[in-house]
């Protein structure tokens, strides 16, 4: 029972350390928006390196919109539409 409870909450620590990561990420994608006056082409224009695994990927979906996204399980993300400016 205590590894149980061990694992559910390393889950929920690793979760808000990837949305607080995220958060950085995204005012650094719009401090370059402000500063650029365009999005960056990736994460590696705002001074992040880009890696296969993670943890945080980013998506210019148009020259205004983007999507910012980390995983939460096999199969499910958390992710931020700059449209709706929220996190889904």
């Amino acid at each position: 029972m205590t590894i149980l409870i061990s694992c559910i909450l390393t889950i929920i620590i690793s979760c808000d350390n990837r949305e607080k990561i995220g958060n950085d990420v995204i005012k650094k994608i719009e401090n370059y928006r402000l500063k650029n006056n365009k999005l960056p082409e990736s994460l590696t224009d705002i001074g992040i390196e880009e890696k296969e695994e993670g943890p945080i990927y980013y998506r210019k979906d148009s020259e205004t919109d983007y999507i910012v996204w980390y995983g939460l399980t096999l199969g499910e993300s958390r992710i931020y539409d700059s449209k709706a400016k929220t996190w889904d």
